[in-house]
């Protein structure tokens, strides 16, 4: 089956699924737990592994309103799965055809308590199959596997001293010679069981966080992953910002014509990726790059001549492009005509990076050059939202 036809057969499978459940819930079919509250996901992000496709239902709603379809690219499902390469991986289990695992930690190592430093959401899988020294993903396919279909589960994955975590709520992984019947197969029994499928059900808005924020993680962790597919996610999840960044309004991707410029600018508008009102009401300018998980750092140099890799230096080319726009009267103007928003003495931060290959004291010290730029890596970034003391030093 070709991606894009898996991507279509998929999305309808699960879309009149939840419509089906929303429904069933505001009739009073579908009940929770006394002290539960079920939320939906709101983005299906597809993966193109070689030889094999990755369905993955992300997001905590509290109403259905549909599913943000986002696609990416991984060169193995190996990769994929272990966030961290394509080696063959000496696994937790060997997958056979049809297999589930439901309400599991999955781990490559024991160490579980350093893990939760960083990923707080562990503290939601109670059962945990652990090992010492393993290698690579926690899954490997025996000859003849098709699907399989995992449920609530966190992969823990190790690489030297780094720990990353998958945090799971639903993925499919199938063969890409799957047949329009074996998705039918698939999710058939799957979906018409009596227990509701792909949903949270959380006791409360912090254990919610947790789990926003485990996902968050997820994401920012996926190699290849578009910045854009992180940027929806805020703006699917508004209260991460609010929560993270301290303000009460923000504005996603606003489409800013230049009115008037120094007469060297080619460009129709910019579109920076947030604007964020502070506490005075003016706003400062955000933009979203990615993770960096294939870089061990986002500086270079040694202290005296430390400065920022290209990709970050180009985040911050951009922001400073932002706030010349805001200099101009015409363009002010037209930013609180259209947008309501007034910008001065912006603030420019660049969220970039992981508590991976963000040393805080090189951080600041390629910033010299930069006295109105703060750099802010995603790990940061989820503990604000968590409201968690920070442990990158």
């Amino acid at each position: 089956m070709i991606f894009e036809k898996f991507v279509a057969e998929v999305y309808e499978h699960w879309n009149r699924y939840f419509i089906f459940i929303s429904r069933c819930q505001a009739e009073g079919v579908v009940r929770t737990s006394d002290h539960g509250n079920m939320l939906y996901p709101n983005m299906i992000l597809f993966t193109n592994c070689t030889g094999y496709y990755t369905c993955e239902l992300l997001g905590a709603s509290e109403k259905y309103s549909g599913l943000v379809i986002k696609r990416s690219k991984s060169s193995s499902v190996y990769k994929y799965l272990s966030q961290f390469d394509d080696s063959k991986p000496d696994p937790v289990f060997y997958v056979s055809d049809g297999c589930r695992y439901s309400f599991l930690t999955l781990s490559q190592s024991s160490d579980l308590d350093s893990v939760a430093e960083r990923f707080p959401s562990i503290q939601y899988y109670k059962s945990a199959i652990m090992r010492d020294n393993g290698r690579g993903s926690v899954f490997d396919f025996h000859e003849g596997f098709r699907t399989c279909i995992v449920d609530n589960c966190l992969l823990v994955n190790v690489s030297g001293v780094l720990h990353r975590c998958k945090n799971i709520l639903h993925l499919m992984i199938c063969k890409n010679s799957i047949s329009r019947l074996d998705i039918v197969k698939c999710y058939k029994g799957y979906m018409e069981e009596d227990e509701v499928k792909a949903t949270h059900c959380v006791s409360d808005d912090n254990e919610r966080r947790q789990l926003l924020a485990g996902h968050l993680q997820s994401l920012y962790l996926t190699q290849s992953l578009h910045e854009t597919t992180l940027g929806e996610f805020f703006k699917l999840h508004p209260d991460i910002v609010c929560r993270a960044f301290n303000t009460d309004k923000f504005h996603y991707e606003p489409y800013l014509q230049w009115v008037e410029h120094d007469g060297t600018c080619t460009d129709e508008a910019i579109n920076p990726d947030l604007l964020v009102r502070r506490g005075d009401g003016f706003y400062d300018i955000y933009d979203l790059k990615t993770s960096l998980v294939n870089k061990g750092n986002v500086t270079k140099g040694g202290r005296k001549r430390r400065r920022f890799i290209d990709y970050v230096e180009e985040g911050v080319a951009q922001l400073a492009n932002y706030r010349e726009y805001f200099k101009y009267s015409g363009n002010a103007l037209l930013a609180k005509e259209k947008y309501e928003v007034e910008v001065r003495s912006p603030n420019l931060i660049l969220v970039v990076g992981s508590w991976e290959n963000s040393n805080v004291q090189e951080v600041q010290q390629a910033c010299r050059r930069y006295p109105d730029v703060k750099i802010i890596d995603y790990d940061t970034l989820c503990h604000l939202f968590l409201g968690k003391e920070l442990g990158n030093e």
